[in-house]
């Protein structure tokens, strides 16, 4: 039989352990693993987003999150990346636990080819069969 302390010891490691893969708000909502695929160079658009987040971020630190998707971009043309995306690695190589620059040095390293990205993204809340929306 285990105790009430052991029990919430055993509740926060677990809480500790999922938040080193994904910084997405929990609270009952789900999250999909999605994958966004880019390109950068040979005349290629940008890739037509803003970062935001990071170790050093005024909110604490988060994950690195998709601010804004420009018009202009590769990424409204291809509607495979939205705002509020959690971008959990950029070819192959994680932007957990970076700050907000280093995240940006990420992408700024990347000069031609393939800008592959592992995206976190929180499912919309679900309303009760009975509900109405207002």
């Amino acid at each position: 039989m285990t105790s009430l302390a052991d029990r919430e010891l055993t509740s926060e490691l677990s809480e500790t352990e999922e938040s080193k893969f994904c910084t997405l708000p929990r609270g009952g909502n789900g999250f999909t693993i999605r994958q966004a695929k880019f390109c950068k160079g040979n005349g290629a658009k940008g890739l037509g987003f803003s970062i935001v987040g990071g170790k050093d971020s005024p909110k604490g630190a988060i994950g690195i999150y998709v601010k804004t998707i420009y018009s202009h971009g590769q990424a409204a043309e291809k509607g495979t990346l939205k705002e509020g995306d959690e971008i959990l690695s950029v070819n192959g190589k994680s932007l957990q636990g970076l700050s907000h620059q280093e995240a940006i040095d990420v992408f700024k390293s990347i000069k031609m080819g393939d800008v592959v990205m592992l995206l976190g993204r929180r499912q919309p809340k679900r309303l009760p069969e009975n509900a109405t929306r207002k």
